[in-house]
């Protein structure tokens, strides 16, 4: 399985004890025998913003959705978490509000754990923020998830069997409880939260064709029925983002109808949501999105 962690420490990895306990939590995976990544985020070029933005940031968060699980870690900083956490936090807010838009929570599934290095007051007060957060974005928070290190300096934070112990229980039940979730995949079964649907671009639930059902039907909306093979526009898909991108501008340059367009991009995203994936499925999101601004606009002007 594969874990990311983010490093939110002010300071560089050699001098930041948050970063000597990143790497012991790293190390722990490892030896679990599975993948770890440490991004720190005082080392990338990012915009503080709660949209979709095209930076250094970006493929980080775009990589959660393929990660088994996240920690998010941080010094404590005048009793709460960093800057760089508060940021992501911050970036995760589009995701958020296109898993209201599209009633599917791409976090779920995937488990999140807590680690925060520093001395005095402040942890519960940390990882009670970020578990709000991380349960409102989807994620599953397994117990004693939570490191806490006490340890100032990092030779004393790697001796520190304190330190050592919380590592242990919070790499070890984050993989245990990743694993329930990938095999029973609740995803599947789970109430992904509500959303207003706009009725006439036909964006509800979709229903399977019948044996017998005439094609077309409004009783039926099957995922992969071609309805009216003569009007398909070929070479969609949603393997990935460089498919759905390219697909959506087969889509602008189609010459069918304003509706047709929104059709064929909702079956796309309803396949790639099926298919578990959100990358693609939010790029068709966002044509989608894009096309209902100008129905709207001119349902005004008539």
């Amino acid at each position: 399985m594969k874990f990311l962690i983010f490093n939110g420490s002010l300071k560089p990895d050699a001098e930041s004890n948050t970063f000597a306990v990143c790497k012991m939590a790293q190390l722990a995976f490892e030896k679990l025998g599975h993948s770890c990544e440490i991004v720190t985020m005082r080392e990338l070029d990012y915009e503080s913003s709660t949209g979709d933005v095209n930076d250094d940031l970006k493929p980080y968060i775009m990589k959660m959705f393929d990660m088994d699980g996240v920690i998010f870690a941080t010094p404590i900083w005048w009793g709460t978490h960093s800057c760089y956490i508060q940021s992501l936090l911050e970036r995760l807010d589009f995701i958020y509000s296109w898993a209201k838009d599209n009633k599917y929570q791409p976090f779920y599934n995937k488990v999140l754990g807590t680690l925060v290095s520093g001395g005095g007051d402040g942890f519960q007060h940390i990882h009670g923020v970020l578990y709000s957060a991380a349960s409102n974005f989807g994620f599953t928070i397994p117990p004693q998830c939570n490191i806490e290190s006490k340890a100032q300096g990092i030779e004393e934070i790697k001796a520190d069997e304190d330190t050592l112990n919380q590592v242990k229980n919070c790499t070890i039940n984050m993989v245990t409880w990743a694993r329930i979730l990938k095999e029973g995949n609740p995803t599947k079964d789970a109430r992904h939260g509500s959303v207003d649907i706009n009725e006439s671009l036909n964006e509800g639930k979709r229903i399977p064709r019948k044996k017998g059902q005439k094609r077309k039907s409004k009783k039926h909306s099957d995922l992969y029925t071609d309805e009216d093979p003569k009007g398909t526009i070929h070479g969609l898909g949603f393997k990935d983002e460089a498919a759905a991108r390219s697909s959506v501008a087969k889509i602008r340059k189609s010459g069918r109808s304003h509706a047709h367009k929104i059709q064929a991009a909702v079956a796309m995203e309803q396949r790639a949501k099926a298919a578990g994936k959100a990358g693609p499925a939010a790029i068709y999101r966002k044509f989608i999105n894009s096309m209902k601004k100008k129905t709207k606009a001119k349902n005004k002007k008539k």
